[in-house]
């Protein structure tokens, strides 16, 4: 037998160090990791102040106004400054718990709270979640990390941030462990998430948990307790809509009596939402996908092999990429056409609900899908014995990092180029003739909404704006009352009145009188020479000429300036009085005012 060297005698020694360093690393506490993750993204953020970037379709044009106009009016049954006033419930934030901070904080100041609140509940709920399920501090870490970089909308809250924060109480409840923690994390969650984007999934899959619990004779009283909890937080901070919509008690006939469902084909759709998520529920999964049915297969060929807590974590894993794939299957159900066709057959509730949205826990379930698939293999090598040799060391804990390393390393730097941290160092560095993005401070545009309602002159609640080819949410954030607006539920006879304003050009625009007509959430000033496009950037060159609205109908809706992103020509000939043209060195906008 050959003798060892020296050299061979020191490469064991490191090999055993290094080993044994990544084992007491994995067992340490590392939640920490999420706070130091928070204070490197929100250097950009300080860096840059109103000048920072983030998602402007669906989350600054239009639900962070559901914050900003319900905390200027508090306990307040309508809102008067949009559509000529619209219900509380028709502007209900998604997150609660977050309206104190638009209350009492400037706009931009509230929101960039909420981020931070967001970013960190989904770092420490998935680092808590995986903790749990996989006893790894390592795998924990770089879910957590990968997660909390993902884009999700603030304005949304903890809809999808929170999921892993709430998994990780009902795991608590669910072994009789921390159990006031966990109902308080519970109830956080409920007025923190948005009921019709991913509560009810919440509710439907915790009803799942405690009927499996029943069935096999365990104790779920605890379960119990923190379903009721979640149940009853939604109820209270959902009570105008339940009142409204489920049991009858509205004032008024919402719009979406007249929404009409779109069908998709399904298996086209079904594959698109597997690879992808959803819209608004980034998930940047695709890459996991592979390495994780792969080691999958592998575990399955082994699974007679494997040691107990291995095998419970594979039988984990398969669960929950049955239920991902159950999520995507269902999604293209319910855009398949007899579905779509019943759905349309319907009124009220049934007509409008969106069942599908349970692809929300899509970038929650892959991170754990993830971490969980690696803990098998982790487990399996950890009762392979506690031999000393470098072989068995580098086998038991280095081979399965490196592999980890080898999935992680292009993916987190797919998910980090998606990152709202990128988008503001980019920001930063380039500024947005070179990065084409629009930040706060220019979509906004505080400065020119100021000398608008400069040159106008009056009290903003005593006369009403309407907007032709730009968002109403700048006037709107300023204090201007609008005609116009973005709501998923405002009243039905508000619509047709609009409608009739905007007929005639409908009726020459084949694609946007479908698209009002057919969802009608966006009340805008749609025409038939910029269509549905409300982003007119200034310096645009866009001119109207021959507009065929009807002013009367527009003048008895209270409107009586005109905001513009386009000179329109014939102004005269629409009775309209020009004012002037506006625009700031950092405004996103150039606005032509009329005097109706």
């Amino acid at each position: 037998m050959q003798e060892k060297t020296p050299l061979h005698n020191c490469g064991e020694k490191w090999i055993n160090r290094f080993c044994r360093l990544l084992c007491w690393i994995d067992s340490r506490k590392l939640w920490w990791v999420g706070i130091v993750l928070l204070a490197a993204v929100m250097v950009p953020h300080v860096r840059l102040g109103e000048g920072s970037v983030f998602v402007v379709h669906d989350q600054l044009d239009e639900s962070l106004m559901n914050y900003v106009l319900t905390a200027r009016h508090p306990g307040e049954a309508v809102i008067p400054e949009m559509l000529g006033g619209i219900s509380a419930s028709g502007l209900r934030p998604a997150a609660v718990l977050f309206l104190p901070l638009y209350r009492f904080l400037p706009a931009f100041h509230a929101f960039m709270a909420s981020y931070a609140i967001m970013f960190l509940c989904g770092f420490l709920g998935m680092y808590l979640a995986v903790k749990k399920l996989t006893d790894s501090s390592i795998l924990a870490v770089i879910s957590g990390g990968c997660f909390c970089m993902l884009p999700a909308y603030p304005i949304y809250g903890l809809t999808q941030m929170g999921l892993p924060l709430l998994l990780y109480a009902y795991l608590c409840l669910r072994e009789n462990r921390r159990v006031k923690t966990a109902l308080i994390l519970t109830v956080f969650f409920g007025l923190t998430s948005h009921l019709v984007c991913t509560g009810y999934g919440a509710l439907g899959f915790w009803l799942l948990g405690i009927l499996w619990d029943l069935l096999h004779r365990k104790k779920a009283g605890r379960s119990i307790m923190g379903f009721g909890a979640l149940l009853a937080t939604y109820l209270v901070a959902n009570y105008r809509l339940f009142l409204e919509l489920l049991l009858g008690q509205g004032n008024y006939v919402s719009h979406r009596e007249e929404l009409v469902n779109g069908e998709l084909p399904f298996w086209e759709t079904v594959r698109d939402v597997f690879l992808n998520s959803g819209q608004h529920a980034p998930s940047y999964h695709r890459e996991l996908i592979l390495p994780i049915v792969l080691g999958l297969l592998l575990f399955g060929c082994l699974y007679p092999r494997l040691c107990a807590e291995a095998r419970k974590d594979y039988q984990r894993a398969l669960a929950g990429v049955a239920v991902l794939a159950g999520i995507a299957v269902f999604y293209g159900i319910c855009k398949w056409k007899p579905v779509v066709d019943w759905k349309n057959s319907m009124s009220g509730f049934l007509r409008y609900f969106q069942a599908e949205r349970f692809y929300w826990f899509y970038p929650a379930g892959w991170y754990l899908e993830l971490a969980l698939t690696f803990s098998v293999w982790r487990r399996q090598l950890q009762a392979g014995g506690k031999s000393r040799r470098p072989a068995a060391a580098l086998g038991r804990v280095l081979l399965p990092c490196l592999v980890l390393a080898a999935v992680m390393l292009p993916h987190g730097d797919m998910v980090l180029h998606n990152s709202y941290f990128y988008m503001n160092v980019n920001q930063y560095n380039n500024g947005s003739d070179i990065t084409g993005y629009i930040s706060w401070e220019s979509f906004y545009s505080e400065e020119l909404m100021a000398q608008l309602d400069e040159a106008i002159g009056r009290e903003p609640g005593s006369y009403r704006v309407a907007h032709l080819g730009i968002s109403p949410a700048p006037a709107l954030m300023h204090g201007f009352y609008t005609v116009d607006g973005y709501s998923n539920n405002y009243p039905l006879e508000y619509k047709h009145a609009f409608r009739q304003v905007i007929e005639a050009e409908l009726d020459k625009d084949g694609e946007s009188e479908v698209y009002f007509d057919k969802w009608g959430s966006r009340c805008y000033l749609f025409n038939s020479q910029t269509g549905g496009y409300w982003m007119m950037k200034k310096d645009s060159s866009v001119q109207y000429e021959g507009l065929e609205f009807d002013m009367e109908a527009l003048k008895g809706l209270g409107c009586e300036y005109l905001f513009s992103g386009g000179e329109i020509l014939d102004a005269e000939r629409m009775g309209l009085t020009p004012m002037g043209y506006f625009e700031t060195e950092d405004s996103y906008w150039g606005i032509w005012l009329y005097a109706l």
